[in-house]
This record gives structure tokens, C-alpha cells and sequence, in this order.
């Protein structure tokens, strides 16, 4: 069991690990490309920002020699720095002066061409484009006059230099492979601390188990010290019932059920008088109809602790028979639960095979011909031939054994039924 946990918590541990790893991840990568962005388009308004000046003197004396000179000056500025193209107009949006990096003019043609979307705008505006993988950013800055009017535009394409692209890359990657790294260092600081959870969870459920089973055991020996005085009955029926439930290959949880109902199948007693309860003789009909109501007081007891609920099945239906002429609720066949199917065959032959205050204990012969007899009367065929099958060991494994060993047993199939 300890193995499919660390499996179990290894498996989602992991897929936890790569879901944050991802998502903090693309979160990492995301802030990297707006970083990168910000910082190229930046750079862009640093470097447009040497070519406004100069425009703007131009236009206020816009001479044949001064656009001379301008474009002279504006074709040295554009090989020294990251501007590709840089394009002048005026404020009727017509074209002054341009110049052109000669170094890449082949990529200047693959890129979009001067249009009018920024022609009405009067803030400073970049717009991303990519080219395989280098970075450009298309730029748009008004000029204004001192009257406050715009005077023309320019717009240019600037190229973000590989070295800082390579870099912010370089320095993503690295994010993202501390992220990585500390999502898994994380990870792996959680498996022992949940481990540690885990068995100390166990150790509660442990303890609150013993504690449930302890109760369990307690109203069992009260409800035996009001009708026989012993337990040893409770241990019989629950050992028979075990062993018949392990053939039937019932889960833990049947089997929990099983048990629970077994020994406790007779709570229901407590609300019956002494004077029925513990009569040496025959009961009248009177009687008996009031002892029928112990499986009704019994399922009564029981609901109202949910641990306990899932013996209600045997208490409950016990003393129903397979042809529907049992009580209280008069069930027939299989829709009488399967607990109590498998219960009512080992309580009939426990009564038949033990000393009753009314009657001596039957052999073995005489107690299995009665069984026989009644099967698919009273009890249910299947689990009847299942029982007779194994009735002798059984018998010798449980009916003559005294209590301490009896308990020891049951015991035994406590631990394995509710771990």
C-alpha cells in the first residue's frame, strides 16, 4: 500500500511540477518578449529623437540648399546607427526627404511600405514587425512647431541590434530554466513533507479505527451480557461470516460491513424485555411478535452513527428468508442484501450447533441435514451449497474452540479488513 502512495504522489507531484512549470514558464517567456519590446522601442525614440532636431530647423527655412544639406546630413547619421530607413514628411503629408542604409537595402524591400495610418495621429507610435528571426520596429514621430501645430512627420524602420536581442533571449532562457529548476527543487521539498502528512494521517485513521472497533467490541459485549453473557456467539456468527465471505471474494468494504453487522446482529435486544428476552421456553405470539421487532430497533440504533451504518443490512434483514416469509420487511430472493443472505445460513447454524437456554447443542449430521432442508426456503441456494462445502472445516475451526482463541481469530481478520 505504501508503494502505490509513493507512485500515486510521485505521478501527481510530477504533472504538477510540469503544468506550473509551464504555465510560470510562458509567464516568464511572455515578460521577456514585452521587456524585450519595450527596451527596442525605447532605443527607437532614442535614435529618431537625433533626426526631429535637424528636421525641424529645416522646415522653418525649407531652402533647396537646406534640404541639401539636411539629406547629407540625415544619409551619414542613418550608417552609424540602427535605422534602416528614415522617411520625412511634411504637414501636407508629402514626402521631403528620405534616406536609406545601403548596407541593407534588401531587406527594406521586404518590409511594409509608408501608408496613411499614422498621418492623423500626434503621438510618437512603433509598431513591432519580425523578419525571420530579427527584430524591427516601424516608427512614427509628429513635429510640431512652437505654435504647437504639426509641422510634418517622419518615419523610419529601425532595426533592434542582435547583440541585445541574443541577450534578452539568452537571459529568457535562463528565467525560464530557474524556473524550471525551482518548480522541481519545490517539488521534491514537498514529497517528504506530504509522505510525512500521509502517515500521520494513517496514524489517525489508525487510532480512530482502533477507537471505532473498541466501541464496536464494547456494544457487542453489552448486548451479549443481556442475552447469553458471553461473547462467544458474536465471535462464532462473525468467524463463519468471514470465512464465507472470503469464498463469496467480497471487497474490504462488504467485508467491513460484514463483520460490523455480525456482531452486532442482535443490538436490537437491548429494547426487549427480560421477561422475552431471557424466557427458558417457547414464546407466545404475542411474544414473538414483539422479539421480531429487535431487527427494527436495531436498524434504529445504528443509523445514527454513520461508521456503524453499513451493518444495518444484517441487522436489519437477518431474519428475512429466501421465499419472502421472513420479518420484518418480508423480502424475497435477492432483494434481500447479500450480508444478510450470507448471515442468516451462519446465525441459524451457530443456534442450531450451540447451547441455547432452550435447547442442547445438535451434531454436526443433525444441524447440516436442518441447513440442507432449508435451502431455498429460507436461505439463499447459492451461498447454502457455498456453506455446506466447507461446513465441516468450518465447524472444526470454530464451533468447539473456546472464547480467548475465537477472539484472537477475529482479531486477526480485523487487522486485515480495516486498514
Amino acid at each position: 500500500m505504501i508503494d502505490n502512495i509513493h507512485k500515486w504522489l510521485i505521478l501527481r507531484l510530477t504533472l504538477v511540477w510540469l503544468v506550473l512549470s509551464l504555465v510560470v514558464g510562458g509567464l516568464v517567456n511572455y515578460i521577456g518578449h514585452i521587456r524585450l519590446d519595450n527596451h527596442v522601442v525605447d532605443m527607437a525614440r532614442a535614435e529618431t529623437s537625433h533626426y526631429t532636431a535637424d528636421f525641424t530647423a529645416y522646415l522653418k527655412s525649407p531652402t533647396p540648399q537646406a534640404l541639401a544639406l539636411f539629406s547629407r546630413k540625415i544619409q551619414t547619421l542613418i550608417e552609424k546607427d540602427h535605422l534602416i530607413v528614415v522617411e520625412f514628411y511634411g504637414a501636407d503629408s508629402k514626402k521631403v526627404t528620405e534616406a536609406f542604409k545601403s548596407s541593407v537595402a534588401e531587406v527594406e524591400t521586404r518590409l511594409p511600405k509608408h501608408g496613411t495610418e499614422f498621418t492623423n495621429t500626434s503621438k510618437i507610435l512603433c509598431e513591432k514587425l519580425t523578419l525571420g528571426q530579427e527584430i524591427f520596429m516601424r516608427v512614427f514621430v509628429p513635429i510640431f512647431d512652437d505654435a504647437g501645430l504639426r509641422s510634418g512627420y517622419l518615419e523610419g524602420i529601425y532595426h533592434a541590434p542582435n547583440d541585445i536581442v541574443v541577450q534578452n533571449k539568452r537571459e529568457s532562457l535562463w528565467a525560464l530554466i530557474l524556473v524550471v529548476v525551482v518548480m522541481f527543487v519545490i517539488t521534491l521539498a514537498l514529497y517528504p513533507l506530504i509522505i510525512r502528512l500521509d502517515r500521520k494521517l494513517l496514524e489517525y485513521a489508525h487510532i480512530l479505527a482502533l477507537t471505532n472497533i473498541g466501541m464496536l467490541k464494547v456494544l457487542g459485549s453489552a448486548i451479549a451480557k443481556r442475552d447469553s453473557d458471553t461473547n462467544i456467539h458474536n465471535f462464532r456468527v462473525a468467524l463463519y461470516s468471514v470465512r464465507l465471505g472470503e469464498k463469496l471474494h467480497l471487497s474490504n468494504t462488504a467485508m467491513q460491513g460484514l463483520i460490523k453487522g455480525a456482531f452486532l446482529h442482535d443490538v436490537g435486544k437491548i429494547a426487549i424485555t427480560d421477561a422475552i428476552l431471557l424466557k427458558p421456553g417457547k414464546l407466545t405470539s404475542e411474544e414473538f411478535e414483539t422479539m421480531k421487532t429487535h431487527v427494527s430497533h436495531g436498524g434504529d440504533i445504528l443509523c445514527s452513527y454513520d461508521w456503524l451504518q453499513d451493518a444495518d443490512e444484517v441487522v436489519r434483514y437477518h431474519h428475512e428468508k429466501f421465499n419472502g416469509s421472513g420479518y420484518l420487511s418480508g423480502l424475497k430472493g435477492e432483494d434481500i442484501p447479500l450480508n444478510a443472505r450470507i448471515f442468516a445460513v451462519v446465525d441459524v447454524f451457530d443456534a442450531l450447533t450451540s447451547r441455547r437456554p432452550y435447547k442442547e447443542p445438535f451434531n454436526l449430521e443433525t444441524s447440516v441435514g436442518i441447513i440442507r432442508e432449508a435451502r431455498g426456503s429460507h436461505f439463499d441456494p447459492a451461498i447454502t451449497d457455498l456453506f455446506l462445502e466447507q461446513v465441516e472445516a468450518l465447524y472444526a475451526e470454530i464451533c468447539n474452540e473456546d472464547e480467548p482463541l475465537l477472539h484472537g481469530k477475529l482479531e486477526e481478520c480485523i487487522k486485515t479488513y480495516f486498514r
